[in-house]
């Protein structure tokens, strides 16, 4: 029997080493490498030559997109209130001077100011809904005073009156004193020398600049800030459920103040003078009320 020779080393049993193909190197554009195991290479991905660009432009067109729908809800939502104050401007009101103005049951939104240089009553009145609307006006007798009053109205635009429920302005002569019953809201009060009496709930009520011989205020649930130029003679306050701070400037030795409160907080920050002829009254419910100098 012949022995059969031994195998040359290197080289597999049974297969000649010229059947054995040199494995190819890895092409510098492939993926795969020595550290694979599984000995296949990966494919040279796709080129994505235009891809990026093509995507830029979808989403700065998308964007595009998006900006005008939100500036266009923006625009037309600031509401039907707006559009429609742009396109239907407040008419002017005008009257003649008065030495009295009311407004009686208004809610909203309420701006009474004093122009040294008025010779009569203007105003505007836009609706809570952005609706303007015209006012109008009567010399009646005022029951609360018993005096002549301006009776300051809000119509419909038919002849008729609704309740002044939005944007009032009303700019009057520097004497003209004020009676104000307001239901909710927000008042500023500025500049006026005649009398005031205002009744009002639910409100942040600001006065500024005020120089009356006589002022009333009656605040239920709000808040209220009161500052006077001139020292009054007479001023009553009453609060109820509400924060309120009253601004006195200097009279003489001080003010006669009377106080009655019930469960309140009331300080006194101005000099007292139970003989002084500028009397201050205080009535104070489950509230709180500071009188301060100017």
């Amino acid at each position: 029997m012949r022995e059969r020779a031994p195998a040359a080393r290197g080289h597999t049993p049974g297969m000649d080493s010229q059947q054995v193909p040199p494995k190819p190197p890895f092409p510098p554009d492939r993926t795969g490498g020595p550290g694979r195991t599984d000995g296949l290479d990966t494919p040279p991905a796709p080129a994505r030559g235009p891809r990026r660009p093509v995507r830029l432009a979808v989403s700065a067109a998308v964007l595009a997109v998006a900006v005008a729908v939100v500036l266009g809800v923006v625009l037309s939502g600031n509401g039907t209130a707006h559009h429609a104050a742009a396109a239907h401007p407040a008419p002017e009101f005008h009257a003649g001077d008065t030495g009295l103005v009311v407004l009686d049951g208004v809610s909203g939104r309420i701006r009474v100011t004093a122009d040294p240089h008025a010779h009569g009553v203007a105003g505007r009145f836009v609706r809570s809904d952005g609706r303007a609307l015209p006012l109008h006006a009567a010399t009646e007798a005022d029951p609360a005073t018993g005096r002549d009053a301006l009776a300051v109205r809000c119509g419909d635009g038919d002849g008729g009156d609704v309740p002044c429920a939005g944007d009032l302005v009303l700019t009057v002569p520097q004497h003209t004193g004020l009676r104000l019953r307001q239901t909710s809201g927000e008042t500023l009060v500025s500049g006026l020398h005649g009398d005031v009496a205002i009744d009002a709930a639910s409100v942040r009520l600001t006065a500024r600049g005020l120089r009356p011989d006589r002022a009333e205020v009656t605040v239920t649930s709000g808040s209220a800030d009161l500052a006077f130029a001139a020292a009054p003679h007479d001023v009553a306050v009453r609060a109820t459920s509400a924060s309120v701070a009253l601004r006195l400037p200097a009279a003489g030795a001080g003010y006669a103040v009377t106080e009655n409160a019930a469960s309140a907080d009331v300080r006194v920050g101005v000099p007292r003078d139970p003989g002084s002829a500028h009397h201050v009254s205080l009535t104070v419910t489950s509230g709180s009320l500071a009188v301060l100098p100017s």
